[in-house]
């Protein structure tokens, strides 16, 4: 039986995103279907796909897709917002996070966190609800880890500017049966209750590239990336984007890395601005020279003045 341990995490032994030891495992970046069809009868989508070394993540919002992460080495704590304890996850768990549950996740001291996740939404005339794919966060452990790598690493191939709509629902299908043949879940343990969604179809470009940078704050991206993900031009995305926003997608994008940030400073009494920092995608110093353009005054003095957030 896995047993979950509630824990309060001691930000000052969490180290910075850039102190992660040296990777092990190989590595998938991060690929979107962000212009997924849904075929005839299909019951999700294929939204992300990667494996990584897993930084610090806020998301005061939650994410606006179904998360399954695994660990394969190290070990992250991950609470849902608004809670005081933290969940320890550790080698040989999955952890599966609902469409919109604000919470946050950060890599414990010691060995670098190394996770593979696949996200997915719901298609409009079914879902994985009936699999555990639902509305309750849950925790489990895996029998083993091998299988279920091969497969993330073949639906990352059939993702991204190879999307295959078919072939990767059919290897996420394999991957959601492996699952199910290897965990145990935690008996009898709802341990949080769903949030409201946000709208998971998206109607416009511009929704979808919004969507996709409040679920992606923390990382870096180009303008060739952003606009190859919505199959635009560079052009035609930033020309689109500000018409409703007002901005271009990176303004739009440091806009809510600050916003998030002044939230964490309110919240968070206990992070160093470093952490706060690298919660949000951005180097210390860069990070508090634009905190202050847009709040008047450096990080530390917003936190001890108790500002209000925007």
């Amino acid at each position: 039986m896995c047993y979950i341990v509630n824990h309060r995490v001691d930000w000052d032994k969490i180290p910075h995103k850039k102190d992660i030891g040296k990777q092990d495992m190989k590595l998938y970046e991060l690929r979107t279907n962000l212009n997924m069809p849904f075929s005839e009868g299909l019951p999700f989508g294929i939204y992300t796909v990667g494996t990584e070394q897993q930084a610090p993540i806020t998301r005061f919002r939650g994410f606006s897709a179904k998360q399954i992460i695994l660990t394969f080495s190290g070990s992250g704590a991950f609470r849902k917002i608004g809670h005081d304890n933290w969940d320890i996850i550790t080698a040989g768990k999955m952890l599966y996070i609902p469409a919109g549950l604000p919470h946050q996740y950060v890599p414990m001291a010691g060995e670098p966190w190394q996770v593979g996740y696949v996200t997915f939404v719901d298609g409009p005339k079914g879902g994985l609800q009936s699999w555990g794919y639902g509305d309750h966060l849950h925790i489990a452990a895996l029998a083993e880890t091998e299988r279920l790598f091969s497969l993330i690493e073949q639906i990352w191939r059939c993702s991204g500017p190879d999307y295959d709509l078919w072939r990767s629902a059919e290897l996420f299908l394999q991957f959601c049966v492996e699952l199910k043949k290897q965990t145990v879940t935690v008996a009898g343990k709802q341990l949080f209750h769903q949030l409201p969604s946000p709208d998971r179809h998206p109607s416009t470009m511009v929704d979808r590239m919004t969507r996709f940078l409040h679920d992606h704050l923390e990382r870096n991206f180009t303008m060739s990336e952003l606009s190859s993900y919505v199959g635009y031009s560079a052009k035609q995305t930033v020309r689109l984007f500000r018409q409703q926003h007002g901005m271009t997608p990176h303004q739009y994008l440091q806009k809510i890395r600050l916003q998030t940030a002044a939230q964490l400073l309110q919240d968070h009494p206990d992070m160093t601005i470093g952490q706060i920092a690298a919660h949000v995608g951005m180097e210390p110093v860069y990070f508090s020279r634009q905190f202050s353009r847009l709040y008047g005054v450096v990080p530390s003095a917003f936190r001890s003045r108790g500002n209000k957030r925007p």
